[in-house]
């Protein structure tokens, strides 16, 4: 009874947000004697809310839950997104309860075009059980899917990945985890029948994501290389080569022939340990538009080879790890005209200033570094196309010389994320005081915040000073992540509000900074 009245409040929160106050004395059961458009949104509002509770309650599903689904599926929706549904189920009965919606799912709104299971946070993903033959058996009855993400909850055994594609002929994006069994460690990629099945069973594929064990790096790598050389109309294949690239936002804003019996393939990732023939490359897979190179410093001296990459011609997303100065550049200087994104981590930039670098970079909407740069000695000119940055200042890259006041002032900046950093004091007054006059961030629409912070830097209730600040002066997430050692990472969120602008959160939050640092220890 207690939950059925606790499901009967949310009901009628829920409506209370869109504008019908329901009696006090509600009850779960008089649902359906409202007016079906607001049943409606009750129930896409319910299926589209995450729990935010550290609670989960088992009886809570067949009470309000499930009931939801059903009502939710004779809705006919061609997508279904099972993300919050699953947020409410203990971790012990996630794998259950996922079986029993896809199988509901497959009785009662076969005809769906997109079924998600997204992970709940990037930093751990959840493998609870290996999908079984009852689950596999109601996916391969969705034969129109065109989008199937399975993220966590579940591994699916490479083989039967393969039989299960051959029932979705029209799939276009796959995202899923692969069973970490034998199976996959002795299949030999090279084999002509491997190529031939994985034809078949993907002709439309545009996106296949995949996750396996870090033991079984050989197979990753071996699957990686036959799909980006067989399925000819792949985009990406095992990850995205770029950290700002999402299901959403993966391809080219321009529009690419391919001739015809090409690869089309247009993220690609090479690493400095791989086997691979780096002058082949551009000529196999022509159309790359997004690069990422992980090398490493014990591989310097190997790195000349990389500049046969530089036959690209369709390059917009440069993501660098490790890389040599000399390469950065090159490429920089080669493809800086059109590119859209850069990332660069681990390097030391030293005859370049991170002014001279967006200046050679005019089409630049989206920054991530984590890098030495030569001091900029005149402040920097932002082009107004850049909308996105991202810093990691740890101490080995602690940029002493780029100012928070040169880094703020791009004029559409509508995303920061801040992770690691330390500010000197008096540049934060001058921010804080532009912010205040509305000369700089009239645009943002989101910050990120986040610090390693030890133990001691807790108050006894668990919360930091920052949490003191914030929480009773605007609205923000924090989200926190705990570590046997007794270190917390915390992180924080501030979205904008039509009624609350930024710019005067962001102020305090500033001016918070020179505090918070005193209180905590960067990892």
């Amino acid at each position: 009874m207690q939950l059925e009245a606790e499901a009967a409040n949310r009901v009628r929160a829920i409506a209370c947000g869109f504008g019908t106050e329901l009696p006090a004395d509600f009850e779960l059961n008089q649902l359906f004697n409202l007016p079906i458009e607001l049943v409606q949104k009750i129930v896409v509002k319910l299926m589209e809310t995450r729990c935010n509770s550290l609670r989960r309650e088992a009886m809570e599903v067949p009470v309000l839950m499930m009931p939801s689904l059903r009502l939710y599926l004779a809705m006919r929706p061609t997508k279904v997104d099972l993300t919050a549904f699953l947020s409410f189920i203990v971790k012990r009965l996630k794998y259950k309860y996922f079986k029993q919606t896809v199988i509901l799912i497959s009785e009662k709104a076969a005809e769906i075009e997109e079924l998600s299971l997204l992970v709940a946070t990037r930093e751990r993903i959840c493998i609870y059980d290996i999908a079984d033959a009852e689950l596999l058996q109601a996916l391969a009855k969705l034969k129109r899917l065109k989008v199937l993400r399975i993220e966590e909850i579940c591994a699916i055994n490479f083989i039967n990945l393969i039989g299960l594609c051959q029932h979705l002929p029209d799939l276009e994006f796959l995202h899923c985890n692969i069973a970490p069994d034998d199976i996959f460690d002795r299949i030999d990629f090279t084999e002509p029948i491997i190529a031939e099945e994985l034809e078949k069973a993907m002709p439309k594929l545009k996106v296949f994501l995949f996750n396996a064990s870090p033991n079984q790096e050989r197979a990753r790598n071996a699957l990686t290389k036959v799909c980006a050389d067989n399925l000819l109309n792949l985009h990406v294949v095992q990850a995205f080569s770029s950290e700002f690239s999402s299901s959403a936002d993966y391809e080219s804003t321009n529009e690419i022939t391919r001739a015809s019996g090409n690869s089309n393939l247009r993220h690609l990732r090479v690493k400095y340990d791989s086997v691979e023939s780096f002058t082949r490359l551009p000529l196999a897979h022509p159309l790359i538009t997004h690069l990422k190179i992980d090398w490493s410093t014990s591989a310097a001296n190997e790195a000349d080879k990389l500049t046969a990459l530089l036959q690209l011609t369709h390059l917009e997303s440069l993501e660098f790890t490790n890389v040599p100065q000399k390469i950065f550049l090159l490429f920089v200087e080669k493809f800086g005209a059109n590119l859209l994104a850069i990332s660069c981590y681990n390097c030391v930039i030293t005859d370049y200033s991170l002014g001279q670098l967006l200046a050679l970079c005019p089409k630049l909407e989206r920054l991530a570094f984590r890098a030495y740069f030569k001091v900029d000695l005149e402040p920097i000119a932002f082009f107004s196309n850049l909308k996105e940055i991202r810093i990691i200042l740890r101490r080995v890259y602690y940029n002493q010389s780029i100012r928070l006041t040169d880094i703020l002032r791009a004029p559409d900046l509508e995303k920061l994320t801040f992770t690691e950093c330390n500010f000197d004091d008096e540049d934060l007054r001058s921010v804080s005081t532009l912010i205040r006059e509305k000369k700089i961030l009239q645009k943002l629409k989101e910050l990120h915040f986040s610090i390693f912070a030890s133990a001691g830097s807790f108050n006894a209730d668990g919360s930091t000073l920052w949490h003191r600040i914030f929480v009773s002066n605007c609205r923000v997430c924090i989200r926190e992540q705990s570590f046997a050692d007794g270190t917390r990472r915390v992180a924080l969120i501030v979205n904008t509000q039509e009624t609350e602008p930024l710019s005067s959160t962001l102020a305090a939050f500033l001016l918070s900074l020179r505090f918070l640092r005193f209180c905590s220890t960067v990892r």
